[in-house]
C-alpha cells in the first residue's frame, strides 16, 4: 500500500507550523517538520526534537532511522546535504517535472526521493498514522517525488499575506534548538528579497498541479478564522473522515507532544494555545516596505484576494 503523504509547500512563517500542529492532535496523522533540513540540522548537527530531546536521543527518530536505512549512521549525510543544495531548488522545479538531465541526474534526482519515501514509511509504521504531514515547505520536493511509486502526495499550499510575511521575516527569531552559533536565529529576509521568494514558492507551489498531485490552497487568515470547519477540508483532502477533534476549538488548539525534527519554535510549544491573527504588519511594517512588497506581489495578491474583491 502506497503511503499517503501531506505535504504543506509554499512560503516559511504563512502559519504551517500551527496548521500542522493542529494536524498533530489526530491520531490519524504523524508530523514530521521540515524534513528538507533533517541531513544537516539533525544527523549533523543533532539538533532537538519536538519533543526537547537531541534528535540522536529521541526514541521515535531512532527506530524510523532503523526501520528506514538499519540506523541513520548508514547514510552519509554530507553527500545528501551536497544533494539537496544541487537539486533540491524552486529554480529546477521545471527540469524535474520534465525529467530532463542526463542518467547521473535522473538517478541522483530518484535517489534523493526514495530517502523522503523510505522516512515517510517508517514514520507511518512506528506512529500506525494514516498519514504523514511534511511541512518542509520547499515546493520543488513535490515535483522530485513524482519519481517515487510508492507514494500517494498530497500538496496542502499555504498561503499567508505577502505583506504579513515580509514583516515577520524582518524580525529575529531565536532558534532554541540550535547547537550551534551560527544557527541560533532564524534566517532574515529584506522586504524586496522575501517578495521574490514569495512569488517564486507560489507559483511552484501552483504549478504543483502540473505533477499530476492534489493540491488543495488555504490561505492562512481564512483558517485562523474557522479553523475547525478548515481543518476538516484538509481532513478530506487526505480521504480522512473529518470527525471532530476535541483539542481544536475555534479560538485555540491544545498542542500534544510531537516528533518534528525542524521547524518554527512553535513546536516545541505544549498545551493551549490561542489561534488569532496576527496583523501587526499593517502598524509596524514601514510605509515604504509595505508599499514595495504590494508592488512586487500584488498579481498573486489579487490572485489570493488579498486585494481587491474578497472571495
Amino acid at each position: 500500500m502506497d503511503t499517503r503523504v501531506l505535504f504543506i509547500s509554499g512560503v516559511g512563517r504563512s502559519g504551517s507550523t500551527l496548521i500542522e500542529r493542529t494536524l498533530g492532535t489526530d491520531p490519524r496523522f504523524v508530523v514530521l517538520g521540515e524534513v528538507t533540513h533533517l541531513w544537516e540540522r539533525s544527523l549533523q548537527m543533532d539538533e532537538l526534537c519536538g519533543c526537547g530531546l537531541p534528535f540522536s536521543e529521541c526514541p521515535f527518530w531512532t527506530e524510523v532511522g532503523q526501520r528506514a536505512f538499519g540506523g541513520w549512521d548508514t547514510l552519509d549525510a554530507a553527500q545528501i546535504v551536497a544533494t539537496r543544495a544541487r537539486l533540491d531548488r524552486v529554480s529546477r522545479t521545471p527540469r524535474l517535472l520534465l525529467g530532463l538531465g542526463g542518467r547521473r541526474y535522473r538517478k541522483d534526482v530518484q535517489r534523493y526521493g526514495a530517502l523522503y519515501a523510505q522516512i515517510y514509511r517508517a514514520a507511518a509504521e512506528v506512529n500506525g498514522a494514516d498519514v504523514v504531514v511534511d511541512s518542509s515547505k520547499q515546493p520543488s520536493i513535490p515535483y522530485v517525488l513524482t519519481h517515487q511509486d510508492a507514494l500517494d502526495v498530497r500538496i496542502l499550499h499555504c498561503v499567508r499575506d505577502s505583506r504579513a510575511v515580509a514583516y515577520s521575516w524582518t524580525k529575529t527569531v531565536d532558534r532554541p534548538e540550535a547547537q550551534v552559533e551560527s544557527f541560533g536565529t532564524m534566517t532574515r529576509y529584506s522586504p524586496s528579497k522575501l517578495s521574490l521568494v514569495w512569488i517564486a514558492h507560489n507559483v511552484s507551489s501552483l504549478a504543483s498541479r502540473l505533477t499530476g498531485q492534489p493540491v488543495t490552497t488555504l490561505r492562512y487568515e481564512d483558517w485562523v478564522r474557522a479553523p475547525r470547519a478548515a481543518t476538516a477540508d484538509i481532513l478530506r483532502a487526505c480521504d480522512l473522515e473529518p470527525t471532530p477533534v476535541d483539542a481544536i476549538t475555534d479560538t485555540a488548539v491544545t498542542l500534544v507532544t510531537n516528533h518534528t525534527c525542524s521547524g518554527n519554535p512553535l513546536r516545541f510549544r505544549t498545551g493551549e494555545v490561542r489561534i488569532r491573527l496576527d496583523e501587526r504588519w499593517r502598524e509596524d511594517l514601514p510605509t515604504s516596505s509595505n508599499r514595495l512588497v504590494t508592488a512586487m506581489t500584488l498579481p498573486l495578491l489579487r490572485l489570493f484576494h488579498y486585494v481587491g474583491r474578497q472571495p
